[in-house]
C-alpha cells in the first residue's frame, strides 16, 4: 500500500493503531510531524524517515497531522500473501523482509535518492497503463527499500554529535514535559543503553543530558520572562518545574541572577 498527503493546514490526528504483519514507512518531505510509540515521542522534520514494526501500536499522540508533504508505504509480510515481495524470488523476498526488521531504529535521515524513487512511483501509478507498468513500479519500490536500508545503516553507524540530533530536537520540543526528558526516554531515541547514552552524550556535548535539558528549559524561561507578560510562578509551572523555589535556584545557578532580577533588567531595557 502506498500513498501521499500534501496538507496546507493541520488535519485531525491519527488515533493509536497498528498494521498487523506489516511495516509502515513514512518519509516526510517537508514540514514537521510527531509520532508516538508507547511513551516515546519522535519528532520528524523534512527529510526524516519514520519506521514502525509489524503490529506495533502508534499514532500522533493526541496531536494533529501537521501541514506538510509526506509519503507513506505499508509493506506486508510476504508469507501472508503469495510468498513473494514485489515480484522477487522467494529467497530474496524473505531476505528483504528480514533486513527491514533487523534494527529497532525508528527515526533517521532519509536521502534525496529516496524522494526521487517515491516521486517516480507516484508518477508511474498515475501514468497511463503499459504492459511493463507493474514491473516498473515494483523495481522502483525495491530500489526505494534498498536505499532506505542503506540510509538507516549509515545513521546507525554515526558516532558524532549528529547521532544526537534527534535527541536534541526531542528535548527542544518537550521542554515543558520533564517526564519526556528522562534518561530512559532519551536513550531509547538514540538507540543506546542509558549508561552508554549518558557517557557518549557527555563526551560529545560536554555536559550530561539532564544538565543540557535543564539549560534549555532555563533559556526558554529567560525568554518568556523577558517578554514581560508572564509571572515567575507561571513560567515555572508552564515549564514543568516541581516548585518555584527549585526553578529560582536553577535559574540563578545558570544565569547568576534570580528570575525577578531578569524580569527587572528586561523591563529597564524596554
Amino acid at each position: 500500500m502506498f500513498g501521499r498527503y500534501n496538507y496546507a493546514n493541520a488535519e485531525d490526528g491519527l488515533a493509536e493503531h497498528s498494521h498487523p504483519g506489516a511495516f509502515e514507512i513514512c518519509y516526510l518531505v517537508r514540514g514537521r510531524q510527531t509520532y508516538c510509540i508507547g511513551k516515546h515521542s519522535y519528532q520528524l522534520r523534512g527529510g526524516d524517515v519514520f519506521l514502525t514494526m509489524p503490529d506495533e501500536r502508534h499514532g500522533t499522540g493526541g496531536g494533529p497531522q501537521e501541514k506538510g508533504l509526506l509519503y507513506w508505504m505499508i509493506v506486508l509480510n510476504p508469507s501472508s500473501t503469495s510468498g513473494s515481495l514485489l515480484g522477487l524470488a522467494e529467497r530474496e523476498s524473505r531476505a528483504l523482509w528480514r533486513e527491514l526488521g533487523k534494527s529497532s531504529r525508528r527515526l533517521f535521515p532519509g536521502t534525496p535518492e529516496m524522494k526521487t524513487q517515491l516521486d517516480a512511483i507516484l508518477a508511474l501509478l498515475h501514468g497511463r497503463g503499459t504492459p511493463l507498468k507493474k514491473t516498473a513500479v515494483q523495481n522502483r519500490i525495491v530500489a526505494f527499500l534498498l536505499e532506505l536500508l542503506s540510509a538507516r545503516e549509515r545513521a546507525s553507524a554515526e558516532t558524532g554529535v549528529d547521532r544526537f540530533a534527534q535527541v536534541i530536537r526531542h528535548i527542544e520540543s518537550n521542554l515543558a514535559e520533564p517526564d519526556k526528558l528522562t534518561i530512559d526516554v532519551l536513550s531509547a531515541i538514540a538507540g543506546l543503553s542509558p549508561s552508554r547514552f549518558k557517557a557518549i552524550f557527555k563526551e560529545k556535548l560536554g555536559i550530561p543530558p539532564a544538565e543540557f535539558a535543564l539549560r534549555l528549559r532555563i533559556e526558554e524561561a529567560r525568554r518568556r520572562l523577558a517578554a514581560g507578560d508572564a509571572t515567575v510562578t507561571g513560567v515555572a509551572l508552564d515549564l514543568g518545574f516541581s516548585s518555584s523555589q527549585y526553578f529560582a535556584s536553577s535559574f540563578k545557578r545558570l544565569t547568576r541572577m534570580t528570575p525577578r532580577e531578569a524580569m527587572k533588567i528586561s523591563r529597564q531595557k524596554r
